[in-house]
C-alpha cells in the first residue's frame, strides 16, 4: 500500500509521485479513470479498448480468413 500527502496546486491540480506511476504503470500523456465514491476519489489506469477486429479473430470463427467470412455474408444477404 502507498500513502503520501500531496498539495493541491492553485489551478486545482495534484502532482502524483513517481514511484506511484511507475508502480501503475503511467507515464506522461497517460489516461486514468477519475472516480468520486463516498469516502473520496480513485484514479486508476483507464482500461486498453482492443479493437473490435482483434476482438473477432479472437473468436476463434468457423472461417480460414476475411475473404471467406466476406463471401459468406454477402452469400446470406442474397437468400
Amino acid at each position: 500500500m502507498f500513502a503520501q500527502t500531496i498539495t493541491i496546486d492553485r489551478l486545482g491540480q495534484v502532482a502524483l509521485p513517481k514511484r506511484l506511476l511507475d508502480a501503475l504503470g503511467l507515464h506522461p500523456e497517460s489516461e486514468v479513470v477519475v472516480e468520486l465514491i463516498e469516502s473520496g476519489i480513485v484514479i486508476k489506469p483507464k482500461p486498453a479498448i482492443t479493437p473490435i477486429t482483434d476482438r473477432i479473430a479472437a473468436l476463434d470463427l468457423p472461417v480460414a480468413g476475411w475473404e471467406q467470412m466476406e463471401r459468406e455474408i454477402e452469400a446470406g444477404r442474397r437468400t
